[in-house]
């Protein structure tokens, strides 16, 4: 099996997809950043996790378009 390069980049956006959405539920949770007020901390939980989603579906729909044009 060869790596592509923009298989590496598809392995790397949902890794860091699912980094981002599990440090926001660390965060909301309020495991880390205890120090922060509660509205801010869960704030940012929340736009990490919005984050999080929002990179998994930009890479499943580019996987989902590099197959199409595969298909063609």
């Amino acid at each position: 099996m060869v790596l592509k390069l923009s298989n590496i980049s598809i392995y790397l956006g949902y890794s860091v997809s699912a980094v981002t959405f599990v440090f926001g539920i660390i965060t909301v949770s309020g495991l880390a950043f205890q120090y922060i007020p509660i509205e801010m901390r869960m704030m940012f939980g929340i736009v990490l996790i919005l984050w999080g989603v929002y990179r998994f579906v930009l890479t499943k729909t580019r996987v989902c378009r590099q197959h199409e044009e595969e298909e063609e």
